[in-house]
């Protein structure tokens, strides 16, 4: 039986005189952690407290980043008094990204993003040896508020390029061809990023400056700081203190260790992860277990860098055999035809689309870990090639991924084009509309259950998901799914197998299904 979801047979949920529906009720979030193997790709998935199975979608936001200016100051306030109250200082235009005020969530929650990866800087975590910044911590603290006021959950992600913005060609230093002059980026505090090799970059790729490998090879190796502490145990101490500061709030999902890691100096081709990274990695997660028993978040790991360009990796072991700890997510970046080889080099897209999210399964596999894709985008001029396959493919094999990226003025490689969802001016600005096309669609922020198949069209703004589930009691939203519905589907909304719940969601529905026990589904029906 078909039960459509805008009859006023639902209890207390019919459109009022107006034809308003009942505004959503607020969104809890509850700890996730890592579950049991599921899907089409038959991999494990990410679950919330009640067993259901979480995607977390939604875009990458950079506006707490330590990016380099020449003068080597904060791009912008790192205080959270400049950002109270409904404040928030004026953009720079100068600086890749553009700092995240109140307002950022007002316009996010409506385009039905249920996460965000927050990106962060060692920095200004750390901006002298063993010294924790409280004023970032608090900073922090203020966005993933305002993330959880709006239902969005936060993957903190300590984030770097090219090591740091204290690794640049230094006035008057000279670059010897085919290595060419380059600007620092973000990551590592100036007492971590020392080196001996000059900040010259092969053809202008800040990933071959010999200068960034050799910093990395310095955190591999574990090399003494100044303070005679080594590296890696600063880095995990600073993960410590994150984590000991949002380990009892559920909207963090959890800690992404950091970002693109490159392979350092004497990486053994194909070898990096097993060699380096993995070891890295698990050291880190055994000093926060270790020292916060009960510690129950998600870690969000890595492959290296050198993934992004040839959308393969080699990896073969399971995560067990580095840590114990199992609430661990494998999250790749793709950027197929973007900065995989064949775009790099030839100028021409002939990489299967299809390529590095199969790899990355067969990675996840191995590991025996849930995938989420960390990043993924391109320039809105793609969007209706590269990120229609993106979210096509995502649907497919039941992944949730974060856009690179919600806001910004000019990319991290300095080009002058736009890769944000979001237009200036901010905060008076509007979406991008191929953007809220493909990122705002049709999915299940929980599923009851089993989700078994997804799909939404945005070309006709229609939808189809399926699951299967024992019975839930009709009006126990903690047990259900709950499906986003975005402004752009116009049509009644149906279900088989489960009756229906449906709030206005600032435009959009938030379509609560309770399934009857047994096969469901969850659609917008034909014609």
């Amino acid at each position: 039986m078909v039960a459509v979801a805008l009859l006023a047979g639902l209890a207390g949920l019919a459109p009022d005189a107006w034809g308003r529906l009942p505004p959503a009720p607020p969104l809890p979030l509850s700890f996730l952690s890592v579950g049991p193997v599921d899907g089409p790709a038959q991999l494990r998935q990410i679950v919330d407290q009640q067993g259901r199975e979480v995607l977390l979608r939604g875009v990458n936001v950079d506006g707490l980043v330590d990016y380099w200016q020449p003068d080597l100051k904060p791009p912008y306030p790192t205080g959270p008094p400049a950002y109270a109250g409904g404040a928030c200082p004026p953009d720079d235009p100068r600086v890749e990204g553009v700092m995240v005020c109140g307002f950022d969530f007002d316009q996010m929650r409506p385009l039905g993003y249920d996460a965000i990866r927050l990106n962060l800087s060692w920095s200004l975590l750390e901006p002298s040896p063993g010294a924790l910044s409280q004023a970032y911590l608090d900073r922090i603290a203020q966005v993933v508020g305002w993330a959880g006021e709006h239902g969005i959950y936060v993957i903190l992600d300590l984030h770097q390029d090219a090591w740091s913005k204290y690794v640049f060609t230094a006035p008057g230093e000279v670059c010897l061809p085919p290595f060419q002059p380059i600007g620092g980026f973000d990551g590592a505090p100036a007492w971590a990023s020392s080196h001996l090799t000059p900040a010259c970059a092969l053809g202008g790729v800040r990933e071959l400056d010999p200068a960034v490998q050799e910093d990395f090879q310095k955190l591999y190796l574990d090399v003494a700081a100044p303070d005679g502490e080594g590296l890696q145990e600063h880095y995990a101490d600073v993960m410590v203190s994150l984590a000991r500061r949002f380990r009892d709030d559920p909207a963090v999902a959890g800690y992404d260790i950091i970002n693109e890691p490159s392979p350092g100096i004497d990486a053994v081709p194909g070898a990096t992860e097993a060699t380096h990274l993995f070891p890295f990695y698990a050291k880190v997660v055994n000093t926060v277990t270790a020292r916060l028993p009960g510690f129950r978040q998600l870690f969000f790991i890595e492959p290296n860098v050198e993934r992004n360009g040839t959308d393969q990796s080699a990896i073969l072991t399971p995560w067990s055999l580095y840590s114990p700890y199992p609430n661990v997510v494998y999250a790749p970046h793709v950027y197929t035809g973007v900065f995989t080889l064949d775009q790099q080099v030839a100028s021409q897209r002939f990489f299967p689309s299809d390529g590095g999210y199969r790899s990355a399964i067969t990675d996840a596999r191995h590991l025996d870990l849930p995938l989420w894709i960390g990043e993924f985008g391109n320039d809105p001029s793609d969007d209706d090639t590269i990120l229609r396959s993106h979210y096509d493919l995502q649907d497919r094999y039941l992944l949730g991924g974060a856009l690179w990226v919600w806001k910004e003025n000019v990319t991290n490689l300095r080009r002058p084009v736009f890769w944000g969802v979001y237009g200036p001016p901010f905060g008076r600005g509007v979406p991008v509309a191929s953007r809220v096309k493909f990122t705002s669609r049709a999915f299940p922020l929980f599923t009851a259950g089993h989700l078994t198949q997804l799909s939404y069209d945005p070309d006709k703004a229609t939808f189809d998901l399926r699951g299967d589930s024992p019975g839930v009691r009709f009006g126990d939203r903690s047990h259900a799914t709950l499906v986003f519905v975005p402004p752009a589907v116009t049509g009644a909304i149906a279900a088989d197998g489960a009756s229906l719940q449906v709030f206005d969601q600032a435009g959009g529905r938030e379509v609560y299904a309770y399934p009857r026990g047994g096969p469901y589904r969850v659609y917008t029906p034909s014609d």
